[in-house]
């Protein structure tokens, strides 16, 4: 006797090619609206802010390893210097800037920040204006580029740079 049960292959659940590239098509769509609508950051301005950051914390961790005063100037709106206050009143020496090359930091093209700002350390670490003052409010500094900004705050009594 012969059994004539069906020989059906098991049911496996799971999706079929068209719902797999239909889902897909769809992620690719939404990932594009998405890229397109996140406003982009300026790798170049980041990367300048966290660099002018490391030469002011330099700055100020030399004027605490030495007797006198340490500053950072920009000496136009693209370019700055560090160096010690050797003689209050007769300005600085330039002296290397770690990762710079020279005496001088140049910033990436299309970022620029504001010129004639001065920081200065005191021996303490604490910053002051260029009248030897200490700073009774935060000072920033406002890098642009690119139709963006990063401000770098550096705070009164600490000198402490986030």
């Amino acid at each position: 006797m012969t059994d004539c049960k069906s020989t059906k292959a098991p049911h496996r659940g799971g999706f079929t090619m068209l719902e797999v590239l239909t889902t897909l098509i769809l992620l690719g769509i939404l990932t594009a609206i998405a890229v397109s609508i996140i406003p982009s950051s300026t790798p170049n301005l980041v990367t300048e802010a966290d660099r002018l950051k490391s030469h002011l914390r330099y700055a100020q961790l030399r004027a605490q390893a030495d007797t006198y005063e340490w500053r950072l100037i920009f000496t136009n709106d693209t370019t700055y210097q560090i160096g010690p206050v050797v003689f209050p009143g007769q300005g600085f020496i330039p002296k290397n800037i770690p990762g710079a090359g020279g005496t001088q930091a140049t910033l990436s093209d299309g970022v620029s920040a504001t010129d004639g700002t001065v920081i200065r350390f005191d021996s303490w670490g604490r910053p002051m204006d260029d009248t030897n003052t200490l700073l009774s409010a935060n000072q920033t500094i406002t890098l642009t580029g690119g139709g963006r900004s990063e401000t770098i705050t550096i705070q009164v009594e600490t000198g402490l740079i986030p």
